[in-house]
């Protein structure tokens, strides 16, 4: 589910382009899936094993039992006695109610960050994760300590569960202070209660629901009318309030850069390329004058693409106007002086050739063919912002104006800091969950299952990760890897089991 319920999407740190490019995956790109791959498979891998070694040495015939009741109660419809066909129907209308519950909570999650009900929202979400994390895991606790016969006094099991709950809320929502490391570790051991919780599912209903699941996680995040495509959309406005806890974050080596970026360092770059990212400060500070110059191997009788965008700025990229505004020679404004003066060279040139009523105008400009775009998006506060686009659709620099014609970009956070977080991958909580409840009803099996449905859920996250490079924006995560988890499953049970037992039971001479 995507940053809340069920299957999440995979998301990196990358604006989805609106110029459409060409889809052919480039080395740059393929080197960058490798790296995003590797730095979310390690998480992934450890998940399923953890959770696949606490459903097969964590339970008991009892705990079995009466968990497998406690379930029953979201199954709308008993399967007990029932032929195949009829236990396979009557399995995916479970599954089917279940993810339609999933769904109206997912909608109701939107609604809540769409109108910015956030004290409501996390309070929701921190309560239900101090729950999952002592109330679930001290029952996966107290059968660990009652199987295995381990002494611990109640006062010590509950003040360890206590902390335990209360440090995992801090270390997933607050994060300020804690190591990135805790944090994770949390996500991940949250992900192994609720796969412990879910694998006492009966067969039938737990593979039909990730059927379900992975059908539903495709509509969510592709379709115009999904609630996980809406919440990313809303995600990805410059005034979006964070919702942690609900998206693990990798962090991928430094050398590996998304498409379309530079390394750190550069301070001036030319608009079609990729402009220098912001500094550390929070005020708007003077932009550099750029030139607007197209890509290479672009063709050069390609139709021109303009838009309207204020003279200021036109002027500062050298952007060519459809209708040329001549200069006020006459206009001499009076300029700011002194060392606290943010003004530079290329802004008093302007203000000395135009009034600023001139600067503020909209005016036709024609982009670079195949370069880069300059966006107006009215914020909540009324304010006019340009976002400057790469030929990728990534945001290199957000432009504002003030009353006087100057152009200004704002700084919110510093160059180290945007770096960390555009080189990064997210992966959606319940895609762990997910992950791991399919092998961990694969290990209740056989170890040939579980490492047959590991290998091929990985196969398939590296499947997403290279469409996720190609078509750049969010993709959901669940489909490929649960529907090959499943199909692997059955032809490992029909097929691979049988010949190993056979190839057993005959004695091999070499």
């Amino acid at each position: 589910m995507s940053q809340s319920e069920a299957g999440v999407e995979v998301e990196q740190q990358q604006p989805s382009s609106n110029n459409a490019g060409s889809n052919d995956l480039s080395l740059e790109e393929l080197l960058y899936s490798s790296s995003s791959f590797h730095a979310i498979a390690v998480p992934v891998t450890i998940t399923m094993i953890l959770s696949s070694l606490v459903v097969r040495y964590v339970n008991t015939e009892e705990t079995i039992r009466e968990t497998q009741q406690a379930l029953s109660v979201y199954e709308a419809f008993d399967t007990d006695d029932a032929g195949t066909a009829k236990t396979l129907g009557l399995s995916l209308l479970n599954g089917l109610i279940m993810v339609s519950v999933i769904g109206g909570m997912t909608f109701g999650i939107v609604l809540l960050y769409k109108y910015r009900c956030m004290k409501c929202l996390m309070g929701y979400l921190m309560f239900s994760s101090a729950m999952l994390l002592g109330f679930l895991g001290g029952v996966i606790l107290y059968v660990a300590i009652d199987k295995y016969e381990l002494n611990i006094d109640a006062f010590s099991f509950y003040f360890f569960l206590y902390n335990f709950a209360i440090v995992g809320v801090t270390a997933i929502f607050w994060q300020k202070g804690i190591p990135r490391y805790i944090s994770q570790g949390y996500l991940v051991m949250t992900s192994v209660i609720l796969a412990w919780q879910l694998s006492h599912f009966d067969d039938w209903t737990a593979w039909t629901l990730l059927f379900m699941l992975a059908l539903y996680d495709l509509c969510a995040v592709l379709t115009p009318c999904g609630p996980l495509k809406f919440l990313v959309q809303l995600m990805q406005r410059d005034d979006a309030p964070d919702m942690p806890g609900l998206l693990y974050e990798a962090q991928l080596p430094s050398e590996a850069r998304r498409p379309g970026t530079r390394p750190t360092g550069n301070t001036s770059c030319s608009e079609g390329a990729e402009p220098p990212s912001a500094s550390s400060t929070d005020e708007p500070v003077a932009v550099e004058e750029e030139v607007a110059v197209p890509p290479q191997g672009v063709e050069p009788n390609a139709s021109p693409i303009t838009g309207n965008v204020p003279l200021a700025i036109a002027k500062l990229y050298r952007l060519p106007l459809t209708e040329p505004i001549q200069p006020t020679d006459s206009f001499t404004p009076l300029l700011e002086e002194g060392a606290g003066s943010t003004q530079i060279a290329t802004n008093d040139t302007l203000a000395q050739q135009y009034s600023p009523e001139q600067l503020c105008t909209q005016v036709e400009a024609t982009f670079p063919t195949g370069g880069g775009r300059i966006e107006p998006v009215v914020g909540a506060d009324g304010e006019t912002r340009y976002f400057v686009k790469d030929r990728h659709g990534a945001v290199r620099r957000i432009l504002v104006l003030d009353d006087a014609g100057r152009v200004m970009e704002v700084q919110q956070n510093s160059r180290d800091d945007d770096d960390d977080k555009d080189n990064s991958i997210k992966l959606g909580l319940g895609d762990f969950i997910f992950y791991s409840l399919l092998t961990s009803k694969a290990a209740q099996y056989n170890f040939v299952t579980f490492a047959a449905c590991a290998l091929v859920i990985l196969a398939g996250l590296g499947g997403t990760l290279v469409l996720l490079a190609v078509y750049r924006h969010a993709l959901p995560a669940l489909p490929i890897s649960i529907i090959l988890g499943v199909i692997f499953f059955l032809l490992t049970s029909i097929f691979v089991l049988p010949w190993i037992e056979i190839m057993f039971q005959s004695p091999l001479y070499v």
